[in-house]
Formats: structure tokens, C-alpha cells, sequence
């Protein structure tokens, strides 16, 4: 087992290798021939983002203050009550009924109990505000101190962005990891962590339904240490934060979409609550705390792959 698997990561690494070369080569032909075009679209784009951040500071008088705190929590509330905002119609209401066949817990939270999302919410909101905000202060302290630019005269390249985003995601996996697992120490776990896990089948609100200590040191500070650490422009971590909150909700939102990748990974941590402490994956692989979840899905591969083989020989039968 543990060969075909080596084996099957090995083929899995030459057809993204082979498929990054192609794509390099395809990158640099089109650079070649339009060369000239493509500069020219480079600094279009780039006067265009400019532009766009300058009507950003502006919208805060030019304040790094309110920009950190104000725009950070209107950027952040509307990106997560918006991603949130077909899971919790779908749920209360099972329409569009299309959508509940990627349902992974199906006989859970279909329908959702409305009393259940009020309170769901009821504690969103308050980590929203009364914890959020004053962490945002925090930020803008810290960043402020670090030297990190909210000026549109300064906005990064695309090359930085990246960077720092790869960055920013391994900064939250390590952080995440280790204090999401901590959390999960018998005498922590009964005062703080414990309310999270009322959720067996988690729904996308549940992303921030938590005891305000997990909020700050598992759901903030995590995603908020690398913008500080690497010294990024306002906007990075914006973008950032923008795509943590996206990727938290799908990871709770229970259902597998297609163009979205899987949450089976955390759904699976709430289903059997001492497995997949982390969001890539990474430090429960090397920690040896994803091996459950692992046979699990071998398992549940072996039995589509017997299942497809008996619908093969019976097409044969037939």
C-alpha cells in the first residue's frame, strides 16, 4: 500500500511538473510575441489598482487608523456574511435543490433548525465586534510599528503579492496547527474549545462560532502574524484575509462543491473530533494526526473503485 502510494505521488509530480513546464513555455512564446502588448496591459492594470486603492484610502480620509480597524472590519464582515449568505439559504430552505446532493452529512442540519442558526449567528456578531475590532487595533498597532504601507504609491507587484502570500499560508498552518491542537488539551478543551465542537456537521457561520479565546489565538492571529511578520502593504493582507474566510467557510460549510476544493479534510475533524487539526494538511502528516482520515478515504476509494468494477461486469453480464 505504502508503494502504490509513493508511486502514485511520483506520477502525480511528473504530470504537474510536465504540465508547469508546458505552461512556462506557453507563457514565454506569448510574451515574446506580444510582448509589447503585454507591458502595456501591465501598466494599465496597475494604474487601474492604483486608482482603486486611492478611492479606498480616500473612503478613510487617508486615516492608517480607520483603514486598519474601520475598513479592515468592513471589508472582513461583508466578505464573510456574503460567502455565507447561499450556504445559510440552502440550509434553512433546501433550495436550489440541485445543490443538496453535495451534501457530505446528509442527515444533519437538512434542513437547518433556524433556532440553531440564530445562535450561530448571535456568536458571529459578537466575535465580529466586541472581539474583532479591538484585535483589528492590534493590527493596525503592530503593523503600524513594523513599517507596513497602506499608500497606493506603494501597492506590490504581483511577483511580491505572491511571496508574501505563500508566506501568509504557511504562517497560518503552523499557527493554526499548534494552537487549534492545543485546544484540544483535556483541560482546555472543556472551557474553551468544547463550544466549537457543538457543531458535529458545521455549517459556514460555525467558521467563527467559537469561545472569544479560541477566536483571538486560532481564527485571528494565525492569519493576522504573517502580514506582520513579512512587513506586507494593507492590501495584501486584505486579499488575504478576503480568501482565509472564503476557505474557512467551505471548510465548514458541508457540502463538497465541485469548483471548490473538498472539505471533507475539517469536516472530518468535526465529525470525529481528535483527527486533522490543520488547514493544509501539511503538520498533520508529519505529526501523524491525519492517519484516520486517511484510511477512511482509502476505504471509501476501495469501495467506489469495487463499486465500479461491479457495474463494469455486469455491463459485461449484460
Amino acid at each position: 500500500m505504502a508503494v502504490d502510494r509513493l508511486n502514485q505521488m511520483k506520477d502525480k509530480l511528473k504530470h504537474i511538473f510536465l504540465l508547469s513546464a508546458v505552461g512556462y513555455v506557453i507563457y514565454l512564446v506569448i510574451c515574446n510575441v506580444y510582448e509589447r502588448h503585454v507591458q502595456q496591459l501591465r501598466i494599465a492594470s496597475a494604474d487601474w489598482l492604483r486608482h482603486l486603492w486611492g478611492l479606498v484610502t480616500l473612503t478613510f480620509n487617508h486615516s492608517d487608523l480607520h483603514l486598519y480597524v474601520v475598513g479592515s472590519f468592513v471589508f472582513t464582515f461583508c466578505v464573510f456574511w456574503l460567502s455565507n449568505l447561499f450556504l445559510i439559504v440552502l440550509d434553512l430552505t433546501g433550495k436550489p435543490s440541485y445543490f443538496l446532493k453535495y451534501k457530505i452529512q446528509k442527515d444533519k442540519n437538512c434542513p437547518l433548525n433556524p433556532s440553531d442558526l440564530k445562535r450561530a449567528v448571535k456568536v458571529a456578531l459578537f466575535n465580529q465586534t466586541v472581539v474583532g475590532i479591538p484585535f483589528l487595533y492590534f493590527i493596525y498597532v503592530t503593523m503600524t510599528w513594523r513599517g507596513c504601507s497602506t499608500s497606493a504609491d506603494d501597492l506590490p507587484s504581483p511577483s511580491q503579492i505572491l511571496v508574501h502570500l505563500i508566506a501568509f499560508v504557511l504562517v497560518e498552518e503552523i499557527g493554526f496547527y499548534y494552537s487549534h491542537r492545543l485546544l484540544h488539551h483535556p483541560r482546555l478543551y472543556k472551557h474553551i474549545h468544547k463550544k466549537h465542537h457543538e457543531w458535529t456537521a458545521p455549517v459556514g457561520v460555525v467558521s467563527i462560532y467559537a469561545h472569544p479565546v479560541e477566536h483571538i489565538f486560532a481564527n485571528l492571529l494565525p492569519p493576522g502574524l504573517g502580514p506582520i511578520l513579512m512587513g506586507s502593504h494593507l492590501s495584501t493582507a486584505w486579499l488575504f484575509w478576503g480568501i482565509a474566510i472564503v476557505s474557512t467557510t467551505v471548510d465548514h460549510g458541508g457540502y463538497r462543491f465541485p469548483i471548490f476544493l473538498s472539505p471533507d479534510f475539517h469536516d472530518f475533524h468535526h465529525f470525529k473530533f481528535n483527527v486533522n487539526y490543520g488547514v493544509l494538511g501539511i503538520l498533520d502528516r508529519l505529526h501523524g494526526t491525519d492517519l484516520l482520515f486517511r484510511k477512511y478515504t482509502d476505504g471509501q476509494r476501495a469501495d467506489g473503485q469495487r463499486a465500479d468494477g461491479q457495474r463494469a461486469d455486469e455491463r459485461k453480464t449484460v
